[in-house]
C-alpha cells in the first residue's frame, strides 16, 4: 500500500462521513430542572460533530414538519461525548415553550455548522482571563473552562455570575 493510500485511510477514519442535511437528530439523555425558570439537557452526540469551545450552534425541534431553531452556546467541553445546553423557560416563546417539556429519549434537532468568537484564538493573551455572565450566558464559560489548554495561556481565570435569584 503506497504512503498516499495509507494517509487516506487514517483521514476516512478520523473524520467520520457526514450525513446529508443542516442538522443532527439527537436524542435527549439527561434533563435537569434548576429552577422553575432555568434547566439544562443532554443530548447524545453525532462523531462528525467538531466544535470549538466557546461556540454556538442551531438547536430546535421539529414543529409543524419544518424545523424552530434558535442559538444554543454548547456547555459541554469539545471533547466531552454529550453535548449540554443550558435554557430558560419563556413562556410564550416559540422554542422554549415547547423546549421546557423535553424528556429523556426526546429527539433535538442540532445544526451541524457552530459558530462564534468566543474562542481561545480569539482571545487575547494575558495573566488573567475574566469571564463575566448573567443567567444562561455561562454556558460558553462553562465550555471554555473545561478547555485545560486555556490553563496553559493564563496565569488565574476568573468566573463570576449573577443570576436574579437563588
Amino acid at each position: 500500500m503506497t504512503r498516499s493510500a495509507v494517509a487516506e485511510k487514517i483521514d476516512a477514519a478520523a473524520a467520520p462521513a457526514k450525513k446529508p442535511g443542516a442538522f443532527n437528530r439527537e436524542t435527549v439523555t439527561y434533563v435537569r430542572q434548576f429552577t422553575d425558570r432555568l434547566f439544562a439537557f443532554r443530548t447524545t452526540r453525532d462523531p462528525s460533530f467538531r466544535f470549538e469551545n466557546g461556540q454556538f450552534v442551531m438547536i430546535g425541534l421539529e414543529v409543524d414538519g419544518r424545523p424552530l431553531l434558535r442559538a444554543y452556546s454548547m456547555a459541554s467541553a469539545n471533547y466531552e461525548d454529550a453535548l449540554e445546553f443550558y435554557s430558560i423557560k419563556v413562556e410564550n416563546g416559540p422554542l422554549t415553550s415547547r423546549l421546557q417539556h423535553i424528556e429523556v429519549g426526546d429527539e433535538v434537532l442540532v445544526g451541524r455548522k457552530p459558530t462564534g468568537t468566543l474562542v481561545q484564538s480569539s482571545l487575547k493573551p494575558g495573566k488573567r482571563l475574566y469571564l463575566l455572565s448573567t443567567g444562561t450566558g455561562v454556558a460558553p464559560f462553562a465550555s471554555v473552562i473545561k478547555d485545560p489548554d486555556v490553563y496553559d495561556r493564563y496565569e488565574k481565570i476568573i468566573l463570576v455570575h449573577g443570576c436574579r435569584q437563588i
